[in-house]
């Protein structure tokens, strides 16, 4: 690994300017990002403060005049797209594929999903994704769900997995690929130096979000071939389209086989200011980038759009603990606005399953599966193989 990154440029010249990397640059950042990781204390120190200081929303929202191509010799990307591709394609070929465990390559020949969400809602709601991605996995739809603990103070995906469903999300490569041969659905830990240790800079060393929030949720270690179809849950710091295109950068360097992805980013409010990285069934509604086939879209959802009535920021939250109305909710003991919510996000998992292309049979679906119980009991099943 080159250890001769310009860390004076990257600050100087993109990071304090609001201007992001371009691929080569993001690709030499992550890799830098990995020597910190193996015990080089400057690059784990500098790498830090460069996450840091690119994870901003003037970076992510910034669009150069097209009569500027470079800057200090450096070619200017169009947005940051390509910061994003080119960190998460270091991660994948130097930490993932290099790792212990290596990817995850279950014997699966049908399309393989996730729905990992980047965290960092300003509004609190439920364990949506992983409700959404159990009662997806009743119906048989296979989801190798990523997820790691809440950095700083919020419940993350993989404390409601581990202390309230009782799976243990550090199962080893052999038991979350049988896992998923055998009951349609895994979980990988992102804190599993087994598979990479990138995430150990934001939950164990600096203990701050940076980009690895972006970072983290795209680098499933599901080996990327097989993973062709996804939900990705956006955050407010930046626009859904932009984390399409970095996929699609990715897909055309043969780094991931992305061939359907859904790109979220949820709003509460009609001024699109507060929001949530899932779909959203509040007045704001969601903005969704649709990567198919190469091609990207661009559109909006709404709660109508499922068939269901908008509700209000306060009705989404969960009521008291977290993890324990999360899991409330799974067994059946909710019956609310909470409950659509995850039920409108797994809706999207059957859409790309291609159950149905109308989203109101999709939730109707969900429901369904929801309400037999089979979502429960699909949490117990997953649980007996993967044991705390």
């Amino acid at each position: 690994m080159d250890k001769n990154i310009d860390v004076k440029h990257f600050l100087k010249a993109h990071a304090y300017q609001n201007i992001p990397l371009n691929y080569d640059e993001a690709y030499a950042l992550g890799v830098y990002a990995l020597q910190g990781c193996e015990g080089d204390e400057l690059a784990q120190k500098q790498s830090i403060a460069i996450l840091c200081a690119l994870h901003n929303i003037a970076t992510y929202a910034w669009k150069h005049d097209v009569r500027s191509e470079d800057i200090h010799g450096h070619k200017l990307p169009k947005n940051s797209s390509e910061q994003i591709a080119g960190v998460c394609a270091a991660v994948f070929d130097q930490d993932i594929a290099k790792s212990i465990n290596g990817f995850l390559m279950p014997s699966i020949d049908s399309p393989i999903m996730d729905n990992c969400g980047m965290g960092g809602d300003i509004i609190d709601t439920v364990n949506v994704s992983t409700l959404a991605a159990l009662i997806a996995a009743a119906a048989n739809v296979y989801i190798c769900k990523h997820g790691s603990p809440g950095n700083t103070r919020r419940v993350g995906s993989s404390e409601f997995v581990s202390l309230h469903c009782g799976i243990n999300t550090l199962s080893t490569r052999h038991q979350a690929e049988n896992c998923l041969e055998q009951t349609h659905f895994c979980y990988t830990e992102a804190l599993d130096e087994r598979y990479k240790r990138i995430h150990q800079q934001t939950h164990c060393i600096a203990d701050l979000p940076h980009m690895n929030d972006i970072i983290g949720p795209i680098t499933n270690p599901l080996n990327p071939k097989q993973l062709t179809k996804r939900v990705l849950g956006v955050n407010h710091l930046i626009d859904s389209c932009i984390v399409a295109e970095a996929y699609k950068i990715m897909n055309d360097k043969g780094v991931t086989n992305l061939v359907h992805g859904l790109f979220v980013r949820g709003f509460v409010d009609q001024e699109r200011y507060a929001g949530v990285d899932e779909v959203s069934i509040c007045p704001g509604g969601t903005r969704v980038a649709e990567l198919l086939n190469g091609n990207i879209s661009v559109y909006d959802l709404y709660a109508s759009d499922f068939g269901i009535d908008e509700c209000d920021a306060e009705s989404i939250a969960p009521i008291g603990d977290k993890g324990a109305f999360s899991y409330t909710l799974l067994k059946g003991g909710v019956d609310g606005s909470q409950l659509q919510m995850v039920l409108a996000n797994a809706a999207l998992l059957f859409y790309l399953a291609e159950r149905s292309y109308d989203l109101k049979e999709c939730y109707e679906m969900a429901k369904n599966t929801f309400y037999s119980g089979k979502a429960y009991e699909k949490s117990k099943e997953v649980r007996s193989f993967c044991p705390l």
